[in-house]
């Protein structure tokens, strides 16, 4: 019987250094488990943040060129703005021009009737 306990105790111990072994084999694990949670959590906050800033990047960005387009629309208003006001003065000028046009063909037809009537005086 003391032979037989004796055996059952060795398997016993046999059994426990075994669950012992598998106890530290998984303690082991779950520590590089964790260890690999706190380098993944970290780098999706690092990831987290970059996208973050990269945003608020992107932000400025479209601020920046909604307004330089702003800007741009303004200038090109005021460009078709002084286009037509230019215009405008040109079609006065053309008209002032050709009514002085006309009133110097008039003069220039009197002239030519004066001369006229003098040449016939005279000649």
């Amino acid at each position: 019987l003391l032979g037989e306990s004796k055996g059952n105790i060795d398997t016993l111990d046999q059994r426990n250094k075994e669950l012992q072994h598998q106890v530290e084999s998984l303690e082991s694990s779950k520590k590089a488990v964790e260890n690999k949670l706190v380098v993944t959590k970290k780098e999706l906050a690092d990831a987290t943040a970059q996208y973050k800033e990269e945003i608020r990047a992107q932000q400025v960005e479209l601020q920046a060129n909604e307004t330089l387009i702003a800007d741009l629309q303004a200038q090109n208003r005021q460009q078709k703005e002084a286009a037509s006001n230019m215009e405008a003065k040109a079609d006065r000028v053309k008209a002032e021009l050709e009514n002085k046009l006309k009133a110097l063909e008039q003069e220039l037809g009197t002239e030519k009737g004066r001369k006229n009537n003098l040449a016939s005086l005279l000649g």
